[in-house]
């Protein structure tokens, strides 16, 4: 057999068998698996983050310059005030619904709903806000680290509460 007949071969009986059947055999060759959402491992958020909100670490090291995804849950009506990144961030809406404001202000007439499903592509450095809604939100947020996070108001940093 052909090299591209074995590619072609392979391609057919992973697409046959599923996608569930592909995960579980690599899960022992380094690729990180997270089969459903009760295997997420949720904790604290890190003090730079509004009080209640927990945070799961999905695949990465936000200190070290390497791709990272992170879930955050936010509680309901809970508010991350105008910040910015130093990294382009990619925002996923897992779950709940939330207020998305761009810009240096959360001015209540510009924000964007954003539903289960949504994303959002955010430039390094550019300001944004989120208000969840009335069931809270569960957002995954992918990039390129080192992650960091800069209050536009120092005043909003919960770590100076």
């Amino acid at each position: 057999m052909n090299r591209r007949t074995l590619i072609i071969a392979i391609a057919i009986s992973l697409i046959s068998t599923g996608s569930a059947s592909f995960a579980q055999s690599h899960s022992h060759d380094g690729a990180k698996v997270i089969s459903t959402p009760e295997d997420v491992k949720w904790q604290p958020a890190p003090a730079i983050f509004p009080q209640g909100m927990k945070i799961a670490y999905l695949y990465g090291d936000l200190a070290k310059h390497e791709p990272f995804t992170i879930r955050v849950m936010m509680p309901a009506y809970s508010v991350i005030a105008p910040h910015t990144h130093n990294l382009d961030e990619m925002l996923t809406i897992i779950s709940g619904n939330l207020d998305h404001y761009t810009g240096p202000k959360m001015n209540p007439s510009e924000g964007l709903r954003m539903e289960a499903g949504g994303f959002v592509h955010l430039p390094v450095n550019m300001g944004h806000a989120l208000k969840a809604g009335d069931s809270g939100a569960i957002l995954q947020v992918s990039g390129v680290g080192p992650f960091g996070m800069t209050y536009v108001d120092p005043k909003d940093d919960p770590r100076h509460k």
